[in-house]
């Protein structure tokens, strides 16, 4: 069999585009993982100003059962809410992360627990992150429950 220059070329090229995509999603991955990190040690000092800096300014997130949040200041207030109802733990944990240059796309799932260290909720949920001024930020986010729905009184 005989392969081309052409034929080579190409799949050099191929090969360095992988090599380049997955270093790439590999730190966007380290440090979405920092965040989610960042996140659950802001939800148990219930600092909702340090979980409103891991979102863009205008991000939107999506929760279940309620229309889009947008905004910093909107987001934080509603995370204000869910430290406000008990919520003492949170942990996000980043399952597939994939970069596409100032862009990525983050799937995960999440626990939250009370102060007694109960979980009360656990899902999954999507996430995309924007690159600004050389940090990952949440620009939309997303997720439900994985727990069954409360039987109607």
């Amino acid at each position: 069999m005989r392969f081309g220059v052409t034929t080579i070329l190409a799949g050099a090229i191929a090969l360095s585009g992988t090599q380049m995509l997955s270093a790439q999603t590999g730190a966007a991955k380290a440090a979405i993982d920092a965040s989610n990190r960042k996140f659950g040690a802001a939800v148990a000092a219930g600092d909702t100003k340090a979980l409103g800096t891991i979102y863009t300014d205008d991000a939107t997130v999506m929760p279940p059962n309620s229309e889009p949040v947008k905004g910093r200041q909107a987001i934080e207030g509603l995370f204000g809410m869910l430290v406000t109802a008990g919520i003492k733990g949170a942990t996000l944990t980043a399952q597939e992360v994939e970069a596409h240059g100032e862009t990525a796309i983050e799937t995960g799932t999440y626990s939250l627990k009370d102060a007694t260290g109960k979980e009360v909720d656990r899902g999954k949920y999507v996430a995309v992150w924007k690159r600004q001024k050389g940090e990952w930020k949440m620009y939309r986010d997303i997720w439900n429950s994985s727990l069954p729905m409360a039987a109607p009184k």
